[in-house]
């Protein structure tokens, strides 16, 4: 009986500790160019987009590997990165051998990169998540990408905590800035790129998909890019005369007086009207913090006064 019945134990334990009981908890998730099994959540993450950075960095993981993160600093700002990863190039090209000695468990990049998807899967497995020209509302867009990411990384009650955050903030956000504007006033946001070009922002967009949550008008509705935003001179903003415009930074000096100096300017409604606000640099086509950073700063600037 004492026999028969270590016997059994030893089989349990055969059985508990056996290489197939782990694949027992391993988890397949399917992306844009294919699937990828974990036998365990990733941790040591290399990331190729600035959107899926921060989006990985709010959930509560550093990671191993970033591109181009001095202009991260000054597009994108915050979430902060961390003080220690890999710096692997541009985020166009990134450098093939940085990542590999960086030694990552996964690497997410967006669809902007898919022609290097097999090259990247040969270093560790590779996920690709299009947060942007994608042809989903913006907002939407990092909502899912963000639920994405922390299925894989086991952080799902970290995204839950964030998406609450989003939501609060908006609200907050939306209300400050009707208090100021009053219900009705619509806002066109724009990019001023050089002397001839300017970015306003549209439908798809986040500026615009965050300011539609934060239920604030928005002035321009009409044809974007993939990326969200229509693209011209300052003819452009011929038709947001009786609107406010919100111009986001960094832009060079030199071309923002230029601009804002010019009679072309100066004669619109906007400007004459005293209707125009200055945005610090916040990524226009980031993930969940940066919606929430956009949505503090616009608020923000709109009740510290018109740009001088």
């Amino acid at each position: 009986m004492r026999r028969s019945f270590l016997i059994a134990i030893f089989a349990i334990c055969a059985v508990a500790f056996h290489p197939l009981s782990a694949l027992a908890q391993a988890k397949t998730y399917t992306h844009e160019m294919g699937s990828v099994t974990f036998e365990t959540p990733p941790t040591r993450i290399a990331v190729t987009n600035w959107s899926l950075t921060e989006t990985v960095i709010a959930l509560g993981i550093n990671p191993v590997a970033i591109a181009d993160p001095d202009d991260y600093r000054q597009w994108v700002v915050k979430p902060d990165l961390p003080a220690n990863f890999v710096n692997i190039g541009q985020r166009q090209s990134p450098n093939m051998e940085a990542l590999r000695d960086a030694k990552p468990d996964l690497i997410l990049i967006s669809g902007e990169l898919a022609a290097a998807y097999e090259a990247l899967s040969e270093i560790a497995p590779t996920i690709v998540i299009s947060t942007y020209n994608n042809n989903q509302p913006a907002l939407d867009s990092i909502r899912k990408a963000t639920r994405t990411i922390a299925a894989i990384t086991g952080r799902e009650q970290r995204a839950e905590e964030i998406l609450k955050q989003v939501d609060a903030t908006l609200a907050h956000d939306g209300a400050r800035i009707r208090a100021v504007l009053g219900p009705d006033q619509r806002i066109a946001v724009i990019r001023i790129n050089s002397d001839a070009q300017i970015n306003v922002f549209g439908p798809p967009s986040l500026p615009n998909t965050v300011m539609a949550a934060m239920n604030i008008p928005t002035a321009y509705n009409g044809e974007t890019t993939g990326w969200g935003f229509a693209r011209g001179g300052l003819e452009l903003l011929a038709p947001f005369a009786k609107d406010t415009i919100a111009f986001i930074e960094p832009t060079p000096d030199p071309v923002r007086q230029r601009i804002l100096t010019s009679p072309l300017w100066k004669m619109q409604g906007f400007a004459r009207n005293n209707r125009v606000y200055q945005i610090p640099s916040v990524w226009t086509y980031g993930g969940l913090y940066s919606a929430m950073r956009f949505a503090d700063l616009l608020a923000t600037q709109i009740e510290n006064g018109p740009y001088k």
